[in-house]
C-alpha cells in the first residue's frame, strides 16, 4: 500500500467515523429527549400515586372515625335498651299495682253499695 493509498483509506475511514459519530450524537440526543419524556411521565405518574395515597389516607381516617362513631352509637343503644327494659319492667309493675288498686276500688265500691 502506497502512502497516498494509505491517506485515502485514512481519509475515507475518518469520514465514515465522523458520519457514525454524527449518527451516534443524533441518537444520543433522541435518547435524551425520550429519557426526559419518560422522566416527565414518571413524575406525573408518581404525582398521581401521591394523590391516590393521600385520598386513601383520608378515606382510612374517615373510616376509623365512622367505626368509632358506630361503636359509641352501639354503646348508647345498649344503654338505651337496658334503660328501656327497666322502664318496661317498671311499667309492668305499675300496671300490676294499678290493677290491684282498681280491684280494691271495685271491692270498696261493692261494699259501699251493699
Amino acid at each position: 500500500m502506497t502512502n497516498s493509498e494509505y491517506r485515502e483509506v485514512v481519509d475515507f475511514l475518518g469520514r465514515q467515523f465522523a458520519a457514525v459519530d454524527q449518527r451516534f450524537a443524533a441518537m444520543d440526543r433522541r435518547f435524551d429527549v425520550l429519557e426526559e419524556r419518560a422522566d416527565a411521565r414518571f413524575r406525573e405518574t408518581l404525582g398521581h400515586f401521591d394523590e391516590i395515597y393521600r385520598r386513601l389516607e383520608r378515606l382510612e381516617q374517615e373510616y376509623q372515625a365512622i367505626v368509632q362513631a358506630l361503636r359509641r352509637i352501639e354503646g348508647l343503644l345498649a344503654d338505651e335498651q337496658g334503660r328501656r327494659e327497666m322502664l318496661e319492667r317498671g311499667v309492668a309493675e305499675l300496671k300490676g299495682q294499678v290493677a290491684a288498686l282498681q280491684a280494691r276500688i271495685d271491692r270498696l265500691e261493692q261494699e259501699l253499695h251493699e
